[in-house]
């Protein structure tokens, strides 16, 4: 093969990987995009705009220890930056509010999520955006989309026993922020 021919194959084979890589991940991208924008047209503003960046810098991503964990900080780059631009990134509008109540509803399991008895899902949202970045990122992996632990270890860049470590103390640090009775709450666990 000429060195041509070498190049060429290998950026379809960056390409390839690329788009596997993205399928991959962009339910989770999306995922924080729904929970920080609550606003359709910005969800899909920051996917396009995840995607096109790891598009243009492919081969950095591939050398970074854990490709998943760069691109889980550029997607949480883009979405701060589409919240602060747009001032989504307080409590959510009124009108997308139900989106928001139905996927902590459908949260996994959802009666580890919110202390027994607490029906107003706008305090809980509030509570989720107070809590710090590693937690935040903990909750809406694996209690807004489901995500697995080892999963959640390759987007974080961390341990299986990091990341279920930190989904112990952000659940703890939520339900104080909910003034939840934290004795109570683990007999539930």
């Amino acid at each position: 093969m000429t060195s041509d021919d070498e190049w060429t194959s290998s950026v379809r084979a960056h390409r390839l990987s690329y788009e596997v890589f993205c399928n991959e991940h962009e339910r989770a991208w999306r995922g924080l995009a729904r929970a920080r924008l609550h606003d359709h047209r910005l969800v899909e503003r920051a996917v396009r705009d995840i995607r096109d960046e790891l598009r243009h810098r492919w081969a950095a991503a591939l050398r970074e220890p854990a490709p998943a964990g760069y691109a889980w900080m550029v997607a949480k780059r883009h979405v701060a930056d589409l919240a602060l631009w747009t001032d989504a990134g307080t409590a959510p509008p009124r009108a997308v509010l139900p989106d928001w109540e139905r996927a902590l509803r459908d949260a996994w399991p959802c009666d580890r999520l919110a202390p027994p008895g607490l029906d107003d899902h706008e305090r809980l949202h509030a509570a989720i955006l107070r809590l710090p970045e590693r937690q935040y990122d903990m909750i809406v992996l694996r209690y807004a989309l489901g995500l697995a632990y080892p999963a959640i270890a390759v987007h974080l860049g961390i341990t299986e026993a990091g990341a279920r470590t930190t989904a112990a103390q952000g659940l703890d640090k939520l339900h104080r922020l909910l003034g939840a009775d934290t004795a109570a709450l683990e007999d539930m666990q």
